[in-house]
């Protein structure tokens, strides 16, 4: 398509913030690609990660995070802005919105998709280190809530609608073991969600949740491995065993989780708010 802008799409004329889009194989960045996809306009943010930590698959693809997204979403014929965001950090999230509004003149849509898992897998509570515990919490949680935050007095003060979509979990559903903070956290964003959801009703601004479940991507696979050695099996044992547990066999694709993402974001999901869609395979039908 080139650099031609679209002018038709479900998202035409929207801005749209997606917080953790940094990873090639990850969720955030499916998602503000399909936004884009949709019409949007897209601004890509993430904490910036030093060069020695990238997996070798992104090394390789000369990937450089959130730059080379907004590059991929500027080829869609949409504005990108690339932002290097800490969410727990509430000066930074207010820059953020700040910024998006102040260059692209306007706020849409926020979908709050920054997420961290040190111990998934790999420890039960009592073996976690505080700070592990409130680190977990800290991104999963309070991330979320600054993002909300933030965006929300804008929406409000814009008084034009708008829509917040957080992602959730399969372990915000059904409690995972050796999950550290990451499933109280997750339990904890859906409940953010409904009451977020019933404050901002009056303003037209739509609230929903989705829960992805086993999804191929490297955070997935941080899970795989911290369990493949909390057992003594091997990291590909354990991503087929998992296989084995979903009804429809398989594993989502990010751009799976994002299509939903997408519909949630859409007019047509205007009469949707405060729920939380799992997108799972079949693993979990609550």
């Amino acid at each position: 398509m080139g650099n031609e802008r679209p002018d038709s799409g479900a998202l035409a004329g929207k801005v749209a913030i997606v917080t953790g889009a940094a990873r090639l194989r990850g969720i955030g960045r499916a998602i503000a690609l399909r936004l884009a996809e949709d019409g949007a306009d897209v601004v890509a943010t993430a904490v910036a990660r030093p060069p020695q930590s990238l997996p070798p698959h992104e090394i390789e693809a000369g990937w450089r995070g959130v730059e080379s997204v907004a590059e991929e979403i500027s080829a869609l014929g949409r504005k990108a802005l690339a932002l290097d965001v800490d969410v727990t950090l509430p000066e930074q999230v207010r820059e953020m919105v700040e910024r998006t509004a102040a260059e692209f003149g306007r706020i849409d849509i926020l979908v709050n998709n920054a997420g961290l898992a040190l111990v998934a897998g790999k420890k039960n509570l009592w073996e976690m280190a505080d700070d592990e515990w409130f680190r977990e919490i800290d991104v999963n949680l309070h991330g979320v809530y600054h993002c909300c935050k933030a965006a929300a007095k804008v929406l409000v003060e814009q008084g034009q609608g708008g829509k917040i979509v957080n992602i959730s979990s399969l372990a915000g559903r059904s409690a995972q073991p050796q999950y550290g903070g990451y499933t109280p956290a997750k339990f904890a964003v859906i409940g953010l969600t409904q009451m977020l959801a019933l404050e901002l009703a009056p303003h037209r601004v739509n609230v929903n949740a989705v829960c992805p479940g086993s999804t191929d991507t490297d955070m997935m696979d941080g899970t795989f491995r911290r369990t493949g050695e909390r057992l003594g099996v091997p990291f590909e044992m354990i991503k087929q065993g998992v296989r084995g547990f979903i009804p429809l066999g398989r594993q989502a694709d990010p751009a799976e989780i994002a299509a939903v993402v997408a519909y949630l974001c859409s007019p047509q999901a205007d009469y949707i708010t405060g729920q939380a869609v799992n997108v799972d395979g079949g693993m979990s039908m609550r």
